[in-house]
Formats: structure tokens, C-alpha cells, sequence
């Protein structure tokens, strides 16, 4: 399993090439590997293959590290550093960093955590409990990313940046790709946070609720208790009728596989050296 503090020591481009062969249905208004949410264009995107989760080392060795979703200061330092707002920026964690309540350590990174790929949004996955770029055939990663398992992934073998080519002024580094520098989240482009540890803006690797009281999901899209875009359903034929990779009309939503049998969860994380990629241990 890929993970982001570690992903430097994997430099076999075969290995980072690998795509996902799942093939994109091409509804208005969606792109990347599909997945089910109110876009910016008001369009509700089907569903990936499968629904996002959490897995392998990154799961549950960084539950342990901050203890789950349960402790009550974000980063600090012994050393006397200021410690981490999680109010204005992405803080790190570690065994010595603890992430605020209803934040967890996923990858180095105190983050919301993601169960299913439909709370990421259009073109995104969950992978591992973060929410990463999806990438198939019809849509590639940008320059300095790999597809690797179905999302994007920065690509060791053929850094942007390096020591010895930095990034123009007012941009950093991230794992070989140039990012607008920050101190703040607010200092990001849309879409984007502050990643602490880098000082450089990332994709926002936590889930951001879609509809509620005040902004309904449109057409059949019903609200789920999370904040995201369901498709709502009478029975298993409607929901077919929507996509035909939904198997069950379970408790007035359409569901997928993965989302009624989830291999691999937040809560359930894969076997070590296996990522889960919308619910699937790959």
C-alpha cells in the first residue's frame, strides 16, 4: 500500500502506471471515474463501481496514532512551536500529534475520513478514507501524477520540481509537483486546502457535504443524514434504470455491491499492503 509520507521509496514506473479499467459513462456535467453527487453544474453523477472507505496500514496505524476521531487538541510541538489551527489550515499528525474531535489521522494528515466515493464528489475516489483524483483510460492524471489502482498518485520516476529545479516564486514543492505556497487554507484555489506539513495547497482530501435543508439535490437525488446526494429509489428496477451496476433499492436508496457489502470500510480497513479504493481491497 501507497502512502503519502512513504510513496518516495516506490520507483518502478510499471508499477505506477496501473489504470483503472473502469470505463466513464459520460453524463452531462460529470467527469473522471464516476461517482454520485450534486456538481457544480447541478447534475447528479452516477455512482462509481463501488463507494469509498478506508484500508491497509494507513487506516489503521494512523487511527491508533491519533486515537481514532476522539482527541481534543489538534498538532502541537514539545519544542515550543505553535500548535496547529485546524480552523485555518490541514494540520499533520503523528504519534506525537493528536488531530481535534471529528478529525482522524489518515496518511500523516488530520482529515474528516470518507466512507464511500460518492461523498468525494465528481472525479474523485475514496481511497483509504481520503478523497484522491480519479483516473481511468478516458481521463489521465495531470503531468507529475501516475494512475495507479484508479486514482492519481504524484509520480516519482518524473518529478516537476526537484532540488535542483525548484518551483517558480510563490509556489512549493509537493512530492515533485509545484503548488501555490500557503500558510492557510484560504489561501488555496477552490477545491484546495493548506497541507501544514508542506506549506503547499493539496486536494482536499476530506469529504464536503453537497445538499441540506437549504440546497436539495436535483431531479430523484435524495439528501442523505451525511450531506451527499443519493439516488432515491421504489424498488431495485428504478435504480437499474439509473445505472445498471446498482443490485438493490436498500431502505429507499440505490445501492452498489460494494456499498451493500463493503469489502473494506473506515472502520474495516484491508489487509496490509492493500489499499481501499471505493470499497474494494486492491
Amino acid at each position: 500500500m501507497l502512502t503519502r509520507r512513504f510513496f518516495t521509496r516506490f520507483t518502478t514506473a510499471g508499477a505506477l502506471l496501473i489504470s483503472s479499467s473502469v470505463g466513464a459513462l459520460g453524463y452531462a456535467g460529470c467527469s473522471g471515474p464516476e461517482s454520485l453527487n450534486c456538481n457544480s453544474g447541478g447534475t447528479i453523477c452516477p455512482p462509481d463501481a463501488g463507494a469509498g472507505g478506508t484500508g491497509g496500514e494507513s487506516s489503521s496505524s494512523s487511527s491508533s496514532s491519533s486515537s481514532g476521531d476522539t482527541t481534543s487538541s489538534s498538532s502541537s510541538s514539545s519544542s515550543g512551536v505553535m500548535p496547529c489551527n485546524p480552523a485555518v489550515t490541514t494540520c499533520g499528525c503523528g504519534p506525537d500529534e493528536m488531530c481535534s474531535i471529528g478529525l482522524m489521522c489518515i496518511d500523516g494528515l488530520c482529515v474528516t475520513g470518507c466512507n464511500t466515493s460518492f461523498e468525494c464528489g465528481a472525479g474523485k475516489v475514496c481511497v483509504n478514507g481520503k478523497c484522491e483524483i480519479g483516473c481511468n483510460a478516458q481521463n489521465p492524471c495531470d503531468a507529475g501524477y501516475a494512475c495507479y489502482k484508479g486514482f492519481c498518485i504524484p509520480d516519482p520516476t518524473k518529478p516537476l520540481c526537484t532540488g535542483a529545479n525548484p518551483c517558480p516564486m510563490g509556489e512549493t514543492c509537493v512530492e515533485g509537483v509545484c503548488k501555490k505556497s500557503c500558510m492557510t487554507n484560504a489561501e488555496c484555489p477552490a477545491g484546495e486546502v493548506c497541507d501544514s506539513t508542506t506549506g503547499g495547497c493539496i486536494t482536499n482530501p476530506s469529504p464536503v457535504p453537497s445538499c441540506g435543508p437549504a440546497v436539495p439535490c436535483p431531479g430523484n437525488g435524495m439528501c442523505g443524514s451525511g450531506g451527499y446526494c443519493q439516488f432515491g429509489c421504489a424498488d431495485v428496477n428504478a435504480c437499474k434504470l439509473i445505472d445498471n451496476r446498482f443490485v438493490a433499492c436498500d431502505q429507499g436508496i440505490c445501492k452498489t455491491p460494494e456499498e451493500l457489502n463493503p469489502a473494506c470500510s473506515l472502520d474495516k480497513p484491508c489487509p496490509a499492503g492493500q489499499d481501499c479504493v471505493s470499497n474494494k481491497c486492491l
